[in-house]
């Protein structure tokens, strides 16, 4: 195991309904293993922010690297991001709105 994991635990349900409810945990967990998302995220290479993002945003990297500082996998930690055998969710992909073709403002008349 790595230095920022310990014993797994178990996310209380409650937990995973909020993403603040969600975040104030897992930096509870990372106390509780003497760390921080700061340290987290220095580990991980990456700004902090990125890691404060990740609970908003989808971030496969990110979740990984958080879920494993907790003792979890990303699929227990952020449940509605997977699908049940562990594969993220594919992300819907919005067009620019200059990329969409414009509704055509009359019928035609033949």
């Amino acid at each position: 195991m790595s230095p920022l994991q310990k014993t797994p635990r178990t996310v209380p349900p409650e937990v995973l309904l909020d993403n603040r409810a969600r975040r104030a945990w897992v930096i509870l967990e990372l106390q509780l293993r003497g760390h921080t998302l700061a340290d987290v995220a220095r580990a991980a290479g990456v700004n902090r922010q990125t890691l404060y993002q990740t609970f908003h945003r989808s971030y496969p990297r990110m979740e990984a690297c958080i879920a494993r500082a907790v003792g979890l996998r990303p699929e227990q930690l952020f449940p509605e991001r997977y699908w049940h055998d562990g594969t993220t969710l594919a992300r819907k992909r919005q067009r620019h709105p200059a990329t969409v073709p414009a509704p055509p403002s009359k019928p035609r008349k033949r």
